[in-house]
């Protein structure tokens, strides 16, 4: 028998490429959202809710959603804009769901790296009085994070091997970037294999009430403050935070997870945010993404990055997986994932996500 709050995953979708001038941004939309809806098998029948994730500064776009989201499924139906990570817009629909809001809603993400200045756009997001004149990127913050966590005693003997593992799963996945993308310039400690792989990204998920194959367990927010000072450098407090509220939802220990789809911008990110949800003892995150085949199989962050798509894109290897369907990046048949998104203001919002095989 099953809860009347649970909600379960129906289809998915996603798609990365770069600069195809065969299609617009609609276009792109339009088809994603299409194959999700295919996917869950039953149309758009009974669907009357469509949450989407998409930012004006990415989009190039103002009041973006007014464009895009009837492609994403919207016209004549019930929809909310979160301009935001993709994995807080999935949030979002499932709490409309379980508040009897909605029966079957779309949930879309997009950003197309090609087409607009992602260093700009990071810049645009810090207070612009006193962060602005420095020319403070989110690459920056993660730079910083990266050298705090080395400074902290974190084991970085391994991050040779942790880099060649993801290089690899993002080759050998199939939904990855294979050609063009682009990466930002590193700052130090950051070398360029440890940014992520510019890419124009679409992920959709439908999900609704009716019971399907994947079922979600928990779920988490949290988020630290906007002051950049006031954050826990190189401990990701808000990830903690939100993975012990899914953990404690779902009722289950992070030990018998055994699938993880943790988003980070940067090799470091990853390796600090696999500490963060209590995977790894602290300092010992690269050892596990280096030698865990849990983490990240689908290459993270190297097999292409897009905000604010990336929780969502996550959501969806994470689904495969338990779907036995993520192909040559398969990890056995895992019975429980978790996937994680952040937002596009440095990580100050995380979402954590339990799903299990229903």
């Amino acid at each position: 028998m099953t809860d009347a709050a649970d909600v379960y995953i129906e289809g998915v979708a996603i798609e990365l490429s770069w600069a195809d001038r065969t299609r617009s941004l609609t276009e792109l939309i339009f088809t994603t959202v299409s194959k999700a809806v295919d996917d869950a098998g039953r149309g758009y029948e009974g669907i009357d809710s469509v949450v989407l994730a998409a930012h004006d500064l990415v989009d190039g776009r103002s009041l973006s959603s007014m464009v895009t989201a009837p492609a994403a499924g919207a016209y004549l139906r019930d929809e909310v804009r979160y301009s935001d990570d993709g994995a807080g817009a999935f949030a979002a629909a499932v709490a409309r769901i379980e508040a009897d809001e909605a029966e079957r809603s779309i949930v879309a993400a997009w950003g197309r790296a090609s087409e607009h200045d992602v260093e700009e756009f990071s810049r645009a997001l810090f207070d612009r009085i006193f962060l602005a004149p420095l020319g403070l990127e989110e690459l920056h913050v993660s730079a910083l994070n990266a050298q705090k966590w080395r400074i902290d005693g974190g084991d970085a003997s391994h991050v040779e091997t942790a880099q060649a593992r993801r290089a690899t799963a993002a080759k050998a996945n199939p939904r990855a970037l294979h050609a063009g993308g682009k990466r930002s310039t590193p700052a130090y400690p950051l070398a360029s294999d440890h940014l992520p792989l510019w890419a124009d990204v679409v992920a959709a998920v439908v999900i609704s009430k009716r019971p399907s194959g994947v079922r979600i367990k928990g779920l988490g927010l949290s988020s630290e403050p906007s002051w950049l000072g006031d954050r826990g450098v190189a401990k990701a407090p808000a990830l903690k935070r939100a993975a012990q509220r899914a953990l404690s939802e779902a009722q289950i220990g992070v030990d018998e997870i055994e699938l993880f789809e943790i988003d980070g911008m940067t090799l470091y990110d990853e390796a600090i945010a696999l500490e963060a949800i209590g995977l790894a003892a602290t300092g010992e995150g690269m050892r596990s993404l280096a030698h865990d085949p849990r983490c990240n199989p689908s290459g993270g962050s190297m097999a292409g990055y897009g905000v604010p798509a990336m929780g969502l894109a996550r959501i969806v290897e994470a689904t495969l997986q338990l779907r036995g369907a993520a192909g040559p990046v398969q990890q056995g048949r895992p019975r429980t994932a978790m996937a994680s998104g952040q937002s596009v203001t440095a990580a100050q919002t995380q979402t954590v996500v339990v799903l299990e095989a229903a």
